[in-house]
């Protein structure tokens, strides 16, 4: 019987995502069904949904709404709240279903840090997966409990970044 695992990809620099997809493309070349949900994202034309939405075997959902107001007392802060929301019932939903073996939850750390949802049914959902169900998890500023709750944690370091530059986020790069 193999084991559940949970992986997490956090830190300020940038390739969580692309790691976690390199590892969606992994399961699937193991004939794994999956499902990615998607926390703040809301951009349905980036290379990675266009590219794993031809399979059958992947299911996708985004509950984002784009970028978050600066000023976390914003009134628009409910309506990020309410699509995280979603997302993470979908989310639990999912770790709870058999209908599928790998599960990615991209940007849920940072929906966590910015207090659009609660982290303890989270947890709670983790810990009751089913055995062989892979779940990854990305984002930012990883709160210490998904961290305590991953088997396997890595942390993304900016050294530098081309937008420093000025140059321009590209398709097939961060796109």
């Amino acid at each position: 019987m193999k084991q559940r695992r949970i992986l997490l990809f956090t830190g300020h620099g940038k390739g969580k995502s692309t790691a976690a997809f390199g590892m969606l493309s992994r399961a699937l070349g193991h004939g794994m069904r999956a499902k990615v949900i998607q926390f703040v994202k809301s951009d349905d034309s980036v290379g990675e949904q266009k590219f794993f939405s031809r399979f059958d075997s992947v299911s996708w959902e985004q509950f984002g709404r784009g970028f978050l107001p600066r000023d976390p007392h914003s009134p628009e802060m409910e309506m990020h709240r309410k699509a995280a929301q979603e997302g993470l019932d979908a989310a639990i939903a999912a770790l709870g279903s058999s209908d599928y073996d790998f599960l990615l939850l991209d940007e849920v750390c940072f929906a966590l840090s910015r207090g659009l949802i609660a982290i303890e049914p989270l947890l709670q959902a983790l810990r009751s997966a089913e055995d062989g169900k892979i779940v990854v998890l990305t984002g930012r500023d990883a709160p210490e409990a998904l961290i305590e709750a991953a088997d396997t944690v890595t942390e993304m370091k900016m050294v530098k970044h081309a937008f420093e530059k000025g140059i321009p986020a590209q398709d097939g790069v961060e796109n």
